[in-house]
């Protein structure tokens, strides 16, 4: 994260940010950092990685193949009138 600091006196920023009293005709401090971070441009094909990565196991393995699974589905729907 970038972040500036600058010190100041009190008059030059009166007219952005109202001060208090206890700060008025003094040097201050300023601090200025983004109040959000921006997301990192990433590489479309580690996206695709991490999102086939997070799926992994969200479906149990029962140790079936493709055609028993597509069996079983066609299965279900045969007797259907």
């Amino acid at each position: 994260m970038e972040v500036i600091r600058k010190f100041v006196d009190a008059k030059e920023i009166m007219s952005i940010i109202p001060l208090p009293r206890a700060m008025r005709n003094r040097r201050l401090e300023v601090i200025i950092m983004p109040a959000e971070e921006r997301e990192a441009v990433s590489n479309k094909e580690t996206d695709v990685d991490n999102i086939v990565n997070s799926l992994i196991g969200s479906i149990p393995d029962n140790g079936k193949t493709l055609e028993e699974y597509r069996a079983e589905r066609l299965a279900k729907y045969e007797n259907i009138d």
